[in-house]
């Protein structure tokens, strides 16, 4: 069949020519042994994410530390254990009790590191922790600062304690026959001791017995610090033949050992302790320092926002024997003894020397 039957001449040669470029086409193509090239479209790929931590939430200090080391006072650290395992567990704190040095326990949820005497550059330390509120207990070096509050004495005022001790024995003894064993090689000792005798003559005046021996009283006898069971029954012994019915000991004068010798020989006892279960009968009171006090007005106080605070502790009257020291007689040497701390009362010597000022 031919062309030339189905098409004219001008449309035979444009058909030829199409056809020729089509040839033309096929024929270009590269076979690359029958290898077949793609076009490859690259793209954008999206950035990486960037990945945002999330906030941490640092906790607050949630723990208060109480450091008694060697040579603190048992009896004193055993009441601040007492007072602040209250305190945290109201606030909603953790306590803990250290003996070791205490700077490997300062960490971060720490808040209050009450600090039991002796204790060496107290100052220094918190100035390495500012982070953290200090107490010092019966420091004497230390001084307030920023982060620093104090409890001037463990002790509170010797001279106040003395005071009321002899107040309060000679209201509850016949015939004025009253004696107080101190340690007169510390200005504590002395100021008790001297203190005791303002109490005495506070209430009696002249104090002059009504029958015989007419010894003249207050008496009193210095231990010296450390003194032997020997030394503490000589003590006694003076004050026993001089007719003395009652004694006021001052904290850290004697042992238990001289406590029980006076109660086994009839006398009564006032003293600044938690009284030994064998002598109660014989046990007045405890005139003793209430540190609780002191110690839960700072921590309301640093609770508030506020720093370098400085406190004396008050002084209270426990362990009180019903037998010998009646409600009525109670309720009287009270109001002394409120008089007293409120300053209407002024016990005439010096609490940092123990001596006399008129």
């Amino acid at each position: 069949m031919k062309i030339s039957n189905y098409l004219s001449k001008p449309e035979i040669i444009i058909f030829l020519f199409v056809f020729a470029l089509g040839i033309a086409g096929c024929s270009s193509s590269p076979s690359n042994d029958g290898i077949v090239l793609t076009e490859t479209v690259i793209g954008t790929l999206p950035p990486t994410a960037t990945l945002v931590p999330l906030p941490t939430h640092t906790l607050p200090p949630n723990k208060i530390l109480l450091y008694a080391g060697v040579g603190s006072n048992l009896e004193t650290a055993g009441q601040l254990e007492s007072e602040l395992t209250q305190i945290a567990g109201e606030s909603g704190y953790v306590f803990e009790r250290v003996s070791d040095p205490i700077q490997p326990f300062l960490q971060r949820d720490v808040r209050l590191v009450v600090a039991l005497a002796p204790v060496d550059g107290l100052n220094n330390l918190a100035l390495n922790y500012p982070g953290i509120q200090f107490l010092g207990v019966g420091i004497t070096d230390a001084l307030p600062s920023n982060n620093i509050s104090i409890v001037r004495s463990a002790l509170g005022r010797p001279d106040q304690q003395g005071f009321i001790a002899g107040y309060l024995a000679t209201v509850l003894t016949n015939d004025w026959r009253v004696g107080v064993i101190s340690r007169g090689d510390s200005p504590d000792g002395k100021a008790a001791r001297n203190a005791f005798s303002k109490g005495v003559v506070f209430f009696c005046g002249l104090c002059q017995p009504v029958y015989p021996p007419f010894y003249e009283y207050p008496l009193f006898y210095d231990l010296p610090a450390g003194a032997g069971e020997g030394e503490q029954q000589a003590a006694a012994d003076f004050l026993i033949s001089q007719e003395v019915k009652t004694v006021y000991i001052y904290p850290g004068s004697g042992s238990e050992f001289l406590i029980e010798y006076l109660a086994q020989n009839g006398v009564n006892i006032i003293g600044g302790t938690t009284p030994p279960d064998a002598v109660k009968n014989n046990w007045i009171a405890s005139v003793q320092v209430d540190l609780s006090a002191a110690v839960k007005e700072i921590w309301t106080r640093i609770l508030n926002g506020e720093s370098g605070i400085e406190v004396t502790a008050p002084i209270n009257i426990s362990h009180r024997n019903v037998i010998l020291f009646s409600p009525g007689r109670q309720q009287h040497v009270e109001k002394v003894l409120n008089n007293l701390l409120d300053g209407y009362i002024d016990t005439g010597i010096d609490p940092l020397t123990g001596e006399e000022t008129y």
